[in-house]
């Protein structure tokens, strides 16, 4: 792209930082090619929430369709086996954070978006067509996953770029579209699959998907240049990073517990009511939770600080899971719990970006967000399957969740012993206390 004006700035710290430990003595530049905090940056916002509607809306809707395939379509088929198709989704579009951040770099955010919204719309009319569980594996999950990792990671980084004063609370707007696409289409696939059939929920979706994204990602430009150099380099000196690991442990942690009131509550809803419209009706109560809490995330941030916020939110979470998931057995209770655990959950995904792009630099905030994206991936990888074994082997049987929440609870204590090391570290760094907003 071709600057109109070309401006040059001295290099902040923590820039300097990051070069100063990768051996490199020249001193690093932010080109920027617009100016931040314009009323063009709301618009990539609002095109960023967009776009994240249809990805993670279609994530966060899977609760319909994990319902449908393990007590309709595939009913003697184990929860393991259903719940790989969601774990893959995840993780592909995690773990592809590592790529789009090179693709970004070299093609941009437009082109890499719009290609994944051309992969998607296949992988879900591809998955229409599908006769058994391993190809709705490999197109529901892998082949969507790959897709929605091209749309993703780069949604989250362009609005970073483009926002400085108000970068949570622009994020948290972004990230609100995966609540919003949520809420629609797990409605949407409901009714779509009682009166048509969940064939045609899938190929409809698909080419929702593909004219939402496709022209969303049309408003997405570079703001600023990506960082010279070698992009395994620029990694590496990220990933050793005290500060960028204890991110990576917190986000793996939290992705390994965060799907199983997603997956699994809608399921003991239906058991305790005994009507399949109660499992929609918490995905949907769900996904107005995650919207309410991302957009309510830059208030948090400038009561609390962004460390100390997602301090708090994960703690919340276990004592959430805890009071409703072993202490209520009431279909009341678990709306209850879907509304608020979805507010607090996601707080992260706001956060998290703002921190990236504070301690290592707006310029490499794709690559530092996309390397984050891809710890939680991993965490997905390991959570699901080992969720799907406790559901089966200790759960299913007695029509209970005992083992599947106690092991969310662990997990999302880990990510706040995680972030409460961070505080301490980003603390000693800046000269702040523990009693500070930081």
């Amino acid at each position: 792209m071709a600057p109109d004006t070309l401006n040059r700035h001295g290099t902040i710290a923590s820039v300097k930082s990051v070069h100063a430990s990768s051996n490199t003595t020249e001193p690093a530049e932010i080109i920027e090619y617009a100016e931040p905090d314009t009323k063009y940056a709301w618009l990539v916002a609002v095109a960023a929430l967009l776009n994240l509607a249809t990805t993670m809306g279609t994530l966060n809707s899977f609760g319909v369709y994990q319902q449908y395939y393990l007590n309709t379509l595939y009913p003697t088929e184990s929860a393991v086996t259903i719940s790989w198709i969601s774990t893959l989704i995840s993780f592909c579009m995690f773990v592809g954070g590592v790529f789009t951040g090179k693709l970004v770099d070299k093609f941009g955010f437009r082109i890499t978006c719009f290609s994944g919204s051309i992969v998607c719309c296949i992988a879900l009319i591809l998955a229409s067509f599908t006769t058994r569980v391993w190809q709705l594996v490999l197109t529901q999950g892998i082949m969507l996953g790959l897709g929605a990792s091209l749309i993703f990671s780069p949604s989250i980084s362009v609005v970073a770029q483009w926002h400085t004063k108000h970068r949570v609370l622009a994020t948290g707007i972004a990230v609100a579209g995966g609540g919003i696409g949520g809420m629609v289409f797990s409605v949407a696939t409901e009714k779509i699959i009682d009166n048509v059939s969940y064939k045609w929920s899938l190929r409809i979706l698909g080419i929702l998907l593909f004219v939402v994204s496709g022209t969303s990602s049309m408003v997405y430009k570079r703001r600023i240049a990506p960082a010279q150099g070698s992009n395994a380099r620029l990694l590496f000196t990220i990933a050793r990073d005290p500060r960028f690991i204890c991110i990576a442990l917190a986000v793996m942690f939290i992705n390994m517990g965060y799907f199983e009131p997603l997956l699994y509550v809608p399921t003991l809803a239906v058991i305790q009511s005994g009507t399949q419209s109660t499992s929609s009706n918490i995905v949907l109560v769900f996904n107005a939770g995650t919207t309410i809490g991302r957009v309510l995330s830059g208030l948090v941030f400038k009561l609390v600080g962004p460390v100390n916020a997602n301090l708090a939110s994960n703690f919340l979470c276990c004592v959430f899971i805890c009071i409703f998931m072993f202490g209520v057995n009431t279909v009341v209770g678990y709306y209850v719990f879907s509304a608020l655990f979805g507010m607090i959950s996601t707080l992260y995904l706001a956060v998290n970006t703002h921190i990236l792009a504070h301690e290592f630099g707006p310029q490499v905030v794709a690559s530092s967000v996309g390397l984050s994206m891809a710890c939680c991936g991993v965490g997905v990888l390991i959570g699901n399957p080992v969720q799907g074994v406790l559901y089966e082997t200790y759960d299913r049987s007695h029509t209970k969740f005992n083992a599947v929440s106690a092991w969310a609870v662990a997990c999302f204590a880990a990510a706040t012993v995680c972030y409460a090391v961070l505080r301490w570290l980003v603390g000693r760094k800046h000269g702040v206390s523990c009693f500070q907003k930081i």
